[in-house]
C-alpha cells in the first residue's frame, strides 16, 4: 500500500500540472513486448500422488521443480507532465497482459514418509507426471503494474531527436490461476494460487523523435525490480516458491503533446 499515496501525489501532480511547465501534456499509445526473464526459486511443499483418479496421498517434493513465466506482447499507455525543459513526470501504464507459465522439472527431488508402504509407488508415479508435463503450459499470471517515473530529456527542446532516461517506482499486483493441463497435473479438486503483491524501483530509458509541435514517436526501454511469493493449494497439498522478476520492456508508441 505504500505505493498508493505516491500514486495519488503523481496524480495530483499530473493534473494540477505546474507553473514552470512549458510543454503541457503529453499522451502516448502503442505496443510494447514485455520479456519477465523470471523463473521462480524451487517449489517447496508436498504433491498430491492421484493414479486413476484414486488419491493414495501425498510425496514431499524438495528441489527441481519450478515455473517459469514466458514473454508477452500488450498495449501500452502513459500520460506525460512537462516540468520545465528538461524534467518531467509520467505515469506508465498499460493493459494487464496475461503470461503462460510454464513447468520446468531438472532431476525432481521427491521423498516420502519413512514406513509409507505405498511411497516408492507414489514417487514414481508422481515423477512420471511431472516429467510427462516438463516444458507444457500449466497456469497463466496476470499482471498489472503502474510506474511512476521522475524523466530527464537530453538536447534542447528544439531538436528533433532528444534521448531521456527515468527512475521511478513500480507496483505489481498478479492473479494466477491453473489451466486445464495444469489441473490434470494436480488431480486433486480446485487449486488455488496466490501470489503477493510488489513494490520496487523502476528504470526506463529512451528516445523521441519530434514530428512536430504536437506528434512525436518513441522508442524506449524499461526494467524494474519485481519479487513476489507464491503458494500453491490443492485439497491436500501446498507448495511455495518465490518469484525475482528484472523484466525487459521494450516499447514503440505514438505520442500527442498539448
Amino acid at each position: 500500500m505504500k505505493f498508493l499515496p505516491l500514486t495519488l501525489s503523481l496524480a495530483a501532480t499530473l493534473v494540477a500540472g505546474s507553473a514552470f511547465a512549458q510543454s503541457g501534456y503529453t499522451i502516448k499509445l502503442g505496443m510494447g513486448t514485455i520479456d519477465p526473464r523470471a523463473t521462480s526459486s524451487d517449489l517447496k511443499g508436498t504433491l498430491p500422488a492421484v493414479v486413476s483418479g484414486t488419491y493414495y496421498g501425498t510425496v514431499n517434493v524438495n528441489g527441481g521443480v519450478s515455473l517459469e513465466v514466458q514473454r508477452q506482447d500488450t498495449l501500452m499507455f502513459s500520460i506525460e507532465r512537462a516540468l520545465d525543459e528538461h524534467w518531467s513526470v509520467e505515469l506508465r501504464l498499460g493493459y494487464p497482459p496475461k503470461h503462460d507459465v510454464k513447468l520446468r522439472v531438472n532431476n525432481p527431488q521427491l521423498s516420502y514418509q519413512p514406513g509409507d508402504a505405498l511411497g516408492p509407488t507414489k514417487v514414481d508415479r508422481v515423477g512420471a507426471k511431472l516429467a510427462a508435463n516438463n516444458g507444457l503450459v500449466v497456469a497463466g499470471v496476470r499482471q498489472w503494474a503502474p510506474t511512476a517515473f521522475v524523466n530527464y530529456k537530453f538536447g534542447d527542446k528544439t531538436h528533433a531527436l532528444r534521448p531521456w532516461v527515468g527512475v521511478g517506482i513500480n507496483h505489481t499486483t498478479f492473479k494466477s490461476s491453473t489451466n486445464a493441463i495444469g489441473n490434470e497435473l494436480y488431480h486433486d479438486g480446485a487449486v488455488r494460487v496466490k501470489l503477493s503483491d510488489s513494490t520496487g524501483l523502476a528504470f526506463q530509458t529512451g528516445l523521441t523523435y519530434q514530428i512536430d509541435p504536437h506528434w512525436s514517436v518513441q522508442a524506449s526501454w524499461m526494467t524494474a525490480a519485481v519479487k513476489h511469493n507464491l503458494s500453491t493449494y490443492t485439497e491436500h497439498s501446498v507448495q511455495k516458491a518465490t518469484y525475482r522478476f528484472h523484466p525487459s520492456v521494450f516499447a514503440a508508441v505514438v505520442a500527442y503533446s498539448y
